[in-house]
């Protein structure tokens, strides 16, 4: 006999969305640990602060991947398929990015996705910044709000419901990632967000079309690192050792 207290599909549809939210932001607020910078005594310096957390965010979210996926890393983004599909995508998005930043900066805006009082300003930190947008960040958050968010959303969504074509389980990640994502954000007045939401649909996009994260990692890290050491080049003589 069926149990009348059971969920019905609609339950768990947002008891799943519930569920992949408030593991998502539980992860982001355990990351602050900063256990290796007290120890090494740079806690002072953001950049090792912001690296260490990508550290925390990503063994987190790795650990909840391993134990979801019951050692079937692949199932969750960790794999490379689909190269040729991933690379047309990264190339369009690279486009893009540098097209936007130049016309930007030739009309005297700046996209920065660093508050101004943390642009990088001697030779230590603009290597700790270089490995913070080019590696740690990206690898944590696309782990975290793709590899772990998004699969669990898909395989209890499907790809219905739907907006124009696009499941809804991705428009999901993708807000989750604007509004959770470390280290993530351009500081552009009241329209910080966006840019980070429309990053966020094409790394949910992509995931979803390739089943695979290295296009949404190397996306993430071209489309913060470029316009931050765009500005760092333009402005190379203000750089002190």
């Amino acid at each position: 006999m069926a149990n009348h207290l059971a969920p019905t599909p609609i339950e768990n549809k947002f008891l799943s969305l519930a569920g992949v939210t408030a593991s998502c932001y539980a992860i982001v607020w355990l990351s602050p640990l900063s256990f290796f910078c007290r120890f090494f005594a740079v806690e002072q310096y953001y950049f090792f602060l912001q690296f260490e957390r990508h550290f925390w965010l990503y063994t987190f979210a790795f650990i909840a991947i391993v134990v979801l996926s019951r050692g079937h890393l692949w199932s969750y983004g960790v794999n490379s398929q689909n190269l040729k599909t991933s690379i047309a995508w990264l190339v369009w998005l690279y486009g893009v990015v540098m097209v936007a930043t130049v016309t930007a900066a030739a009309f005297g805006a700046e996209f920065l996705p660093v508050e101004p009082d943390n642009i990088p300003g001697g030779n230590g930190e603009i290597i700790m910044a270089s490995l913070v947008y080019w590696m740690s960040s990206p690898v944590a958050n696309q782990i975290l709000f793709f590899g772990f968010g998004q699969t669990i959303l898909m395989k209890q969504w499907g790809e219905r419901p739907a907006i124009a074509g696009i499941p809804l389980s991705v428009f999901f990640s993708a807000i989750l990632f604007t509004t959770g994502a470390t280290t993530s954000q351009f500081f552009i007045g009241d329209f910080s967000f966006l840019p980070t939401f429309l990053l966020g649909m094409f790394c949910g996009i992509v995931y979803w079309k390739t089943n695979s994260l290295i296009t949404p990692m190397l996306g993430h890290a071209f489309y913060f690192g470029f316009p931050l050491f765009f500005h760092l080049l333009r402005n190379v003589n203000t750089i002190h050792p």
